[in-house]
């Protein structure tokens, strides 16, 4: 796949594709809207801060490189991505796997709300950091 794409929403839905992600299951992992995902591919809005950075890690290449298609900064192709899972990967999987199935969903919504917490911690350090800089 040829990575010099002009635009931002191009390469993002370029690279969406080549990764087999539809635009709601990417959505899903930036925690955005499918109509989100919509309208940075068609070049109605684009991802602010950390979305953009979410957006690297869901689709596995650089922030930069969505900005600006820079050609240091091409994506790996995604044949050429590692499928071997880390050991703590693994770890937890089997832990997943050995909970009864009526569990599992209600583990998937711990994370989910542990992470969300994550999120607005580091949201409300940032705020702070900023209001400091700013006196």
């Amino acid at each position: 796949m040829d990575m010099k794409i002009e635009t931002l929403g191009d390469r993002l839905s370029a690279r969406r594709k080549e990764l087999g992600l539809t635009q709601k299951r990417l959505a899903d992992l930036v925690s955005k809207s499918s109509v989100s995902v919509f309208k940075w591919e068609s070049g109605q809005t684009e991802p602010k801060g950390a979305t953009l950075f979410a957006l690297g890690q869901a689709l596995k290449c650089s922030p930069t490189w969505l900005l600006y298609g820079d050609e240091e900064q091409q994506p790996t192709p995604a044949s050429d991505l590692p499928v071997e899972l880390s050991e703590q990967e693994k770890k937890v999987l089997r832990l997943f796997n050995s909970l009864p199935e009526s569990e599992k969903e209600s583990q998937i919504m711990q994370l989910e709300a542990r992470v969300k917490n994550f999120n607005s911690l580091f949201e409300e350090m940032l705020k702070v950091r900023k209001q400091q800089q700013q006196k």
